[in-house]
């Protein structure tokens, strides 16, 4: 607990993989991060009625907010006594594949829970939020979760690897509203077999085999959701000897990850590089334990 709030989740940025299951079924693998330059701050104090307040502003996703935690009370047995004002500060930009909603959502469930000393799982408070909307695991950064994100249903396929991830927003002036993408569910379903083999390299608990997982689910998605400056990423990841990429599937977040001990130079080198030719300012985010 700070001044201003509490870190209740550390956010991602896209996914190590998102495909279908052998039931035709999403499947996501959060890329989870475990510092992050948007460090999301949640405040909760008694109120006469339920409000949620959004730093910054996002109706949406104070709508979604707020169904949430009316469906916790629900669940949980407060629905009479439901009266908080929950403040939520430093969201990630929605639409980019940040997982702004899942961020404020998961903030405030857990807000509630410490505040109230529920004895309430991950496993329920999953649930509760793929009842709202799509959503994603976060409760374990340091932990891979492949998950159900409309079911709520998860399981745990490995440990995160130490890690550091440049990632950059390619497309700053467009959104992408997750609900509006479902159509790519379906188109998913013709790279089965290879969603097959990256799902199994998932669970190998080999770094290695994450992040050839991590760019080849991210090839697979630049024919469903093209970014801008994809092949130049690829081309970097080759020349500086990175681990691999990560995409946001639904979102415009990119990224180059690297080792934990890659030396401070060589990503200067690679912002300067990223400045020059595609005219972004790549972010820094820390993964793993």
């Amino acid at each position: 607990m700070t001044s201003s709030g509490t870190q209740w989740v550390t956010g991602k940025v896209g996914e190590w993989l998102q495909g279908t299951d052998e039931n035709g079924d999403p499947i996501v693998f959060p890329f989870t991060t475990t510092s992050s330059p948007f460090r999301t701050l949640t405040t909760i104090e008694p109120a006469p009625n339920l409000s949620i307040i959004a730093e910054p502003p996002s109706t949406i996703g104070k709508q979604k907010t707020e169904l949430a935690v009316k469906e916790m009370a629900a669940k949980c047995g407060f629905a009479t006594d439901c009266h908080y004002r929950i403040t939520i500060l430093n969201s990630p930009p929605a639409g980019k594949g940040l997982g702004s909603s899942s961020v404020d959502v998961a903030s405030a469930l857990l807000a509630i829970k410490h505040h109230r000393n529920l004895d309430v799982s991950e496993t329920r408070l999953f649930e509760i939020m793929c009842r709202v909307e799509r959503s994603d695991f976060l409760f374990r950064p340091q932990q891979i979760i492949a998950s159900n994100p409309v079911g709520g249903s998860f399981s745990v396929a490995g440990t995160v690897p130490q890690c550091i991830l440049l990632a950059w927003d390619t497309a700053p002036e467009e959104h992408v509203e997750t609900e509006a993408v479902q159509h790519l569910d379906l188109a998913r379903r013709r790279f089965s077999r290879d969603y097959k083999e990256l799902c199994s390299l998932m669970h190998s608990n080999d770094p290695g085999g994450f992040f050839h997982a991590s760019t080849r689910s991210a090839e697979l998605n630049d024919q469903l959701l093209p970014k801008t400056g994809f092949s130049l990423t690829k081309q970097l990841a080759n020349d500086f000897q990175a681990l691999g990429i990560v995409a946001a599937h639904t979102g415009t977040y990119l990224g180059i990850v690297f080792p934990s001990s890659v030396d401070k130079a060589l990503l200067t080198s690679i912002r300067k590089k990223l400045v020059k030719e595609l005219s972004v300012e790549p972010l820094l985010f820390e993964v793993g334990v």
